[in-house]
């Protein structure tokens, strides 16, 4: 019987400090890693990023950027460097959570070393596809093809919602279900339910409550149905008022659209809780989030949230309890005027939202992780 003490893995990743949901999930992975000295080391390709206990950076051969991705760049690395340090380090197994350069450079390490190797499915790109590339019937069952094909190539895929689940185990990607493993994100304990004062924080004209979207400011985020969300609710609550905060390639045109809104730009993720506590309701008009980590830093917060009923938000929300899933954005701005109508519903939902942030605690979820990861049967600090 093998000694899983031995075992060790590295996590690759093609991002890591860029202004995107998958970075800031990894930082947050790599505190807990080196809180917990879990047996994992995260590898990134960067020219800017300084290593750090678990932390290792390989400087990459080439980088650049595609037109319709220019936030992230691509970086290449060496594939031989990888190989000496994969060697040197005696991981036994590799993750990836990211589909580009290192997607690859896992398989080649799968198959010089004949590992095993996982992958962290973050993003769903048929759905970016349909919505950010406006590709037709074809160009989609090109690209599930394509999907298909590099997800397959990993012995176990590790997903964040019940819909990918049954995407991959279906007739589409006819995934084993043994091989596909749920997981989930989880909020930092900096996001706690204290309130602070929205006009200071955001300037804003005067009292009212405040509707807020975080994240990366992109169509496929929905971010263009929220002006006629807002103004339906207004004319019901005409004190209403909204922040946005983020980046992102659509932000200049969303002001023009919508320039009744408050844009804070990028926040950094010391500054979350803050907006979050100034606020009185998040909307998430996106159907294009896997998990949503906003969802849970919300949650974490006392803030009720209104998304649509559709992967990871149906998973983590509990409609009419700690917010409202809904179907279109009509309904949207229905359950906001609904939300605001009562005092005690306000309160019930934030209570509620308290309770069912904590389910999400960084020890539960890692200790299932390192479980189907191969990791341990031993017992790790949870």
């Amino acid at each position: 019987m093998e000694d899983n003490r031995s075992h060790r893995m590295l996590w690759l990743t093609d991002t890591f400090n860029d202004h995107n949901g998958v970075s800031t999930v990894l930082q947050t992975m790599h505190r807990e890693i080196i809180a917990r000295n879990l047996p994992i080391d995260i590898l990134v390709c960067s020219n800017t990023i300084r290593e750090e206990e678990h932390l290792i950076v390989l400087r990459p051969v080439s980088e650049f950027t595609l037109p319709l991705y220019r936030q992230q760049p691509f970086r290449i690395p060496g594939f031989f460097a990888l190989q000496r340090i994969f060697k040197s380090g005696k991981y036994d197994r590799v993750l990836c959570s990211t589909e580009g350069p290192m997607g690859l450079a896992a398989l080649y390490l799968k198959k010089r070393f004949a590992v095993k190797t996982f992958f962290y499915l973050h993003t769903d790109w048929l759905m970016f596809a349909r919505q950010a590339m406006d590709l037709e019937k074809t160009g989609l069952a090109n690209l599930q093809i394509l999907l298909r094909f590099f997800y397959r190539r990993f012995d176990h895929i590790f997903v964040l919602n019940t819909d990918q689940q049954k995407w991959l185990t279906g007739h589409e990607m006819q995934f084993e279900p043994s091989r596909v493993f749920i997981t989930a994100h989880w909020a930092d304990e900096i996001f706690s339910g204290s309130k602070s004062n929205n006009q200071q924080l955001f300037n804003l004209p005067g009292p009212g409550p405040v509707l807020l979207f975080t994240g990366r400011i992109s169509r496929e985020k929905g971010v263009f149905e929220l002006p006629a969300i807002f103004r339906k609710a207004k004319e019901s609550i005409p004190e209403l008022q909204m922040v946005i905060a983020g980046t992102g390639p659509a932000e200049e045109e969303l002001k023009g659209r919508f320039p009744e809104a408050i844009y804070t730009g990028w926040v950094d993720h010391s500054g979350l809780p803050s907006v979050y506590a100034a606020c009185d309701l998040l909307l998430l008009p996106s159907k294009f989030d896997t998990f949503s980590c906003v969802v849970i830093e919300s949650l974490s917060c006392g803030l009720p949230v209104i998304a649509y009923n559709t992967k990871g938000p149906k998973d983590i929300l509990q409609d009419s309890v700690n917010g409202f899933l809904v179907e279109t954005a009509e309904e949207m701005s229905e359950r906001i005027v609904d939300f605001f109508s009562s005092s005690d519903l306000r309160l019930t939902f934030r209570n509620a939202a308290l309770d069912r942030a904590k389910h999400y605690s960084a020890g539960r979820i890692l200790e299932q992780f390192v479980r189907d990861a191969g990791l341990a049967q031993i017992e790790y600090p949870i």
